[in-house]
């Protein structure tokens, strides 16, 4: 009786943890790239010669724990643009999930963009200054 009881609390307790845990997910990627760039798509044919129209997209990639995520967004409006402060180099906030790469623009908002390729890189080390 009792050991049910206390693996019941145990469980309990296991459970109720993590309402307690506080961990945003969130931490530093550096931006390696960050353009935009077009998709062609073929709209309607004429005789036989395709239309084509040009669908923009942006393309970023970034290094995390050695690894260099390459994703892409698609605007919802025709004006978006990504955040000038985005250049290589830049440190920003970002997390991972299953295939979609979450960054925080510098306005605190989230940018949802798809990964396409995953590469695992060696970690760059400062070089090393021989003495003589």
């Amino acid at each position: 009786m009792r050991l049910g009881v206390l693996f019941a609390l145990l469980f309990w307790l296991a459970g109720c943890a993590g309402l307690f845990a506080v961990e945003s997910g969130f931490q530093a990627m550096t931006i390696v790239r960050a353009e935009q760039k077009t998709h062609d798509r073929i709209v309607y044919w004429v005789v036989n010669t395709p239309i084509y129209q040009e669908d923009p997209y942006f393309a970023v990639t970034v290094r995390v724990a050695g690894i260099l995520l390459e994703a892409e967004y698609e605007p919802r409006r025709l004006g978006e643009t990504l955040p000038e402060a985005w250049k290589p180099g830049v440190v920003v906030q970002g997390r991972l999930e299953k295939r979609t790469l979450i960054l925080r623009r510098p306005n605190g908002t989230e940018m949802h963009f798809v990964v396409v390729k995953r590469r695992f890189v060696p970690e760059e080390k400062a070089p090393v200054k021989k003495v003589h």
